[in-house]
């Protein structure tokens, strides 16, 4: 019988969890990407990984990469809500915020953890750099028969499979061929998000409060999220420590945030979003009335890091394809609002339920079929859970209209 092999396109989170997991199954792959090299390009700077995305990374990584990994987070804390004077005001963390670990029921839940994206993507790579290929950007598939698939890539190169899974993210190319229907809408909010580093000085001028844990801020119509991301220990040595094979880069601590708001109070339309250069000019548009310890948070930002992307999200009733060679994970098929902090976490779920079906099917298309189906019931609740998010933090209690952040 032949070997299977399985293309991963994509090498973002969830289609390293992939890989890390049919490594530790000893099932052939190979991840192909797009972007030049791991670090071409700003995805983000804090994540949120709550109980359903450890999970998957501990059933996928290597004991000592995955220690790595909870090592080089920083435990989720209390949460404070303010408005743009940092005065204590009403709101609700998303249900699925877990600050603390919860001990009732058969086992405990797990605390969530702020991890540093590019740090996670790190330790990702580790082990399985040879079978990450950059600057490979796919083009198209053809099916051949019913048991493989031919991948083709820009300039001609072509891969046959045994099976191929779209990690290609929201814009997914493989998603516009094999469910075309399935195209995320555009919600009318946007996410602006940056990192200020968080020097001695930084964090005298911002306050204390600001630096000891999560903080949601509520003012002018939008609902900013900070974050500081404090590193106890320099990050490689602690991955010298914990996994020798692994090469973290140093990474400064910093205050992680983000607006989320609707993208017509700031005048811009979807199809023309403001670049990097007038970001700053943007922000300052908004928080021009914020109390000056936020001001400084921002005025102080690094300007390369900031970012803006429109807020995209699937419909709870996620699309369906014909059974075979080819399936999705992750936001290919799934994104969200980022607001209910569950669309990372999602994508890990896929990731380790399709190594494990890959692993324990003898029939790699009537196993691929059966994550499908289990995919698609989660998916559903995760997307059904960030809207639930998005109203509770950004209903009425803040003055955003809920429906802005709801999928339509």
């Amino acid at each position: 019988m032949q070997r299977a092999h399985i293309s991963i396109i994509g090498a973002g989170l969830g289609g390293l969890c992939l890989a890390q997991g049919l490594k530790r199954a000893g099932i052939d792959f190979d991840v192909y990407e797009r972007d030049p090299a791991a670090t071409s390009r700003g995805q983000g700077y804090r994540i949120r990984i709550d109980a359903d995305g450890q999970q998957p990374l501990s059933q996928c990584l290597p004991a000592g990469l995955y220690a790595l990994f909870r090592q080089s987070c920083g435990a989720a804390r209390s949460v404070q809500f303010l408005n743009g004077n940092l005065e204590q005001t009403a709101g609700r963390p998303a249900r699925s915020w877990q600050a603390s670990a919860v001990e009732s029921g058969p086992q405990p839940k797990a605390h969530d953890l702020s991890a540093n994206r590019q740090t996670l993507r790190e330790i990702l790579l580790s082990g399985i750099e040879e079978r990450v290929h950059f600057a490979k950007a796919f083009r198209r598939f053809e099916l051949i028969g019913e048991g493989e698939v031919r991948v083709r890539f820009d300039g001609g190169e072509a891969r046959t499979s045994t099976l191929l899974v779209g990690a290609d993210g929201v814009n997914s190319l493989v998603r516009e061929q094999l469910a075309p229907a399935a195209e995320p809408v555009d919600t009318g909010a946007v996410c602006i998000y940056g990192k200020t580093t968080a020097t001695t000085a930084l964090r005298d001028s911002v306050g204390a409060a600001l630096c000891s844990g999560t903080s949601v801020i509520f003012a002018d119509g939008f609902a900013m999220i900070l974050d500081p991301m404090l590193f106890p220990e320099p990050l490689p040595s602690l991955a010298a420590r914990l996994a020798p094979a692994c090469r973290l880069n140093p990474v400064d601590d910093y205050l992680y945030w983000a607006f989320i708001g609707p993208r017509a109070r700031l005048g811009v339309s979807a199809a023309a979003l403001p670049d990097q250069s007038r970001l700053t000019a943007l922000i300052d548009t908004i928080v021009h009335r914020w109390h000056p310890r936020l001001r400084t948070l921002f005025a102080e930002a690094d300007a390369a890091t900031l970012t803006i992307v429109p807020v995209r999200s699937a419909s709870p009733a996620i699309a369906t394809w014909r059974a075979g060679p080819v399936t999705l994970l992750g936001d290919a098929i799934h994104a969200m609002s980022p607001a209910g902090g569950v669309g990372a976490n999602s994508a890990l779920r896929d990731a380790a339920a399709l190594a494990g079906a890959a692993a324990n099917g003898p029939d790699l298309r009537q196993a691929v079929a059966r994550y499908e189906i289990a995919m698609r019931a989660w998916a559903e609740a995760a997307i059904r859970a960030s809207e639930a998010g998005a109203r509770r933090l950004f209903g009425a209690t803040s003055g955003i209209s809920p429906p802005v952040f709801v999928s339509q």
